[in-house]
C-alpha cells in the first residue's frame, strides 16, 4: 500500500509509461511527451528499437505483456501510462495480456490511464479480435482507483499500407473488406497525438 508520502513523490516525479512505446500511436506519445519536457519511461520487447527514445532522454524497460510482475514494476511510481494490446495473435493471448496489465495496475497503485481500443469495442461478443478490447475495458474499469481513458479509435488508416505492392503489380486495391462498406478511419499519428 502506498502512503501520501509515496504518492506525493508520484505527483512530483511525474513519470508517464508508454507500453508500446516503438509502434505507430506509442511512438507518437513517447515523442510529444519527451519533447514537453516530460519524464518518460518507454516500454517494449525490443530494447534496441527503444534506443530512438533513450536518446532523447527517456527510461527504457523491456517486458512481456503477460509477466504481471514486470509491468508493476514499470507502472510503479508512474503518474500515468498509456495502455495497449498488441496485434492480435489469439484470443488467449489477449485475455493473458490484459490480464496481466490490469493486475499491475491495480498493484503498482497507477491512477491515470488512456488505454487504446477500438470502435465497437462497447460490444461484449461476435466483433472477432475487438471482443478482447472490450473484456480489457471491462477489467480496467473494474479497478476503482485507476481514472481511464478508452480511445476507440476507428480502423487504423495505414493498415492499407500492405495492399502497396498489390497497387503496383495490378494496379488495383484488394482486401477482406466490401468495396462498398462505409468505415470510419483515423490515421496513428491523429490518435498518437489525441492520447498525449
Amino acid at each position: 500500500m502506498n502512503s501520501l508520502k509515496d504518492n506525493v513523490a508520484v505527483v512530483t516525479d511525474a513519470m508517464y509509461v508508454i507500453v508500446g512505446a516503438s509502434g505507430n500511436t506509442g511512438s507518437i506519445i513517447a515523442n510529444s511527451l519527451l519533447l514537453k519536457g516530460e519524464k518518460v519511461r518507454v516500454m517494449g520487447r525490443d530494447a534496441e528499437r527503444l534506443q530512438r527514445f533513450v536518446r532523447k532522454g527517456a527510461e527504457a524497460f523491456t517486458a512481456e505483456l503477460s509477466d504481471a510482475a514486470a509491468l508493476t514494476k514499470a507502472f510503479s511510481g508512474a503518474r500515468a501510462a498509456y495502455l495497449m494490446l498488441p496485434p492480435v495473435k489469439s484470443r488467449e493471448d489477449q485475455e493473458r495480456e490484459s490480464d496481466a496489465i490490469a493486475k499491475a495496475v491495480k498493484e503498482s497503485g497507477l491512477r491515470y490511464a488512456v488505454h487504446l481500443s477500438s470502435y465497437g469495442a462497447q460490444v461484449p461478443e461476435g466483433t472477432g479480435p475487438i471482443a478482447g478490447l472490450h473484456s480489457s475495458e471491462q477489467k480496467l474499469n473494474a479497478i476503482s482507483s485507476l481514472n481511464v481513458l478508452h480511445l476507440r479509435a476507428a480502423y487504423f488508416m495505414e493498415n492499407n499500407l500492405a495492399a502497396i505492392g498489390l497497387i503496383h503489380g495490378i494496379g488495383m486495391f484488394g482486401g477482406a473488406l466490401l468495396p462498398d462498406l462505409k468505415l470510419p478511419m483515423i490515421a496513428t499519428p491523429d490518435v498518437g497525438d489525441y492520447a498525449a
